[in-house]
């Protein structure tokens, strides 16, 4: 599935959304120019986390930079495209809920909390984290909570033919993690080059921080 628009919020320009992205392509476009050089710089894996913790063989301010910076990293144009789409459709939504402020810190702190939840699940994995699908799936968890009755215009490819629905966006979430669930479960018994558990722990990231904003107003 992959998701068109939300045809339930009120159309507008979303600033802060809009600058992820820019930032997304402009980082891109930096890994074109640099090549693998770019993944030497902000290269980071929880191997090295766990030697940080336990040998201190870096500094807390480096690790940091490059994980914030791996967020921003992506492994190709298909990668890069779909997280950029699905930013564009659960990104406005939500920053109108939060606000411009609320709405970049949540996503950065986003960016942290998915690297640490694959973290905890794969302690000893030296494959880099790289990519804003963690961040992203906290956006999505967060709309789910603030935007229960949200439609999404969705393609779904067939065989055959290409089908455009409306889906219920707690439809269309449920199934996109219920499919990180799977591959998730899938890659605690098999190597997987996707840090499936960024995902999971961004999700829920996001669901704590929608409860908590929607309770708390």
């Amino acid at each position: 599935m992959i998701p068109i628009r939300d045809t339930s919020a009120p159309r507008g320009f979303a600033p802060a959304t809009a600058c992820l992205i820019i930032l997304n392509l402009a980082m891109f476009i930096e890994e074109i120019r640099l090549g693998e050089q770019i993944f030497h710089m902000f290269r980071v894996s929880p191997a090295d986390i766990a030697g940080y913790l336990i040998v201190g063989n870096t500094n807390f301010l480096k690790i940091h930079t490059a994980i914030l910076a791996s967020g921003f990293i992506h492994s190709g144009y298909i990668h890069l495209i779909g997280n950029l789409i699905f930013l564009s459709v659960f990104g406005p939504p939500l920053e109108k809920n939060l606000g411009v402020l609320r709405f970049i810190l949540f996503y950065i702190v986003a960016i942290f909390a998915a690297f640490y939840a694959h973290t905890f699940i794969n302690p000893q994995s030296s494959v880099p984290v790289v990519g804003a699908s963690g961040a992203i799936a906290a956006v999505m968890g967060a709309y789910l909570i603030l935007n229960p009755k949200g439609r999404i215009l969705t393609l779904i490819p067939l065989i055959l033919l290409i089908e455009i629905i409306e889906v219920p966006s707690i439809i269309f979430i449920l199934i996109w993690f219920l499919i990180q669930g799977v591959h998730g479960y899938i890659s605690m018994h098999a190597q997987s080059s996707v840090a499936w558990f960024s995902h999971i722990g961004g999700f829920l990231l996001g669901l704590a921080t929608g409860i908590h904003y929607r309770f708390s107003r």
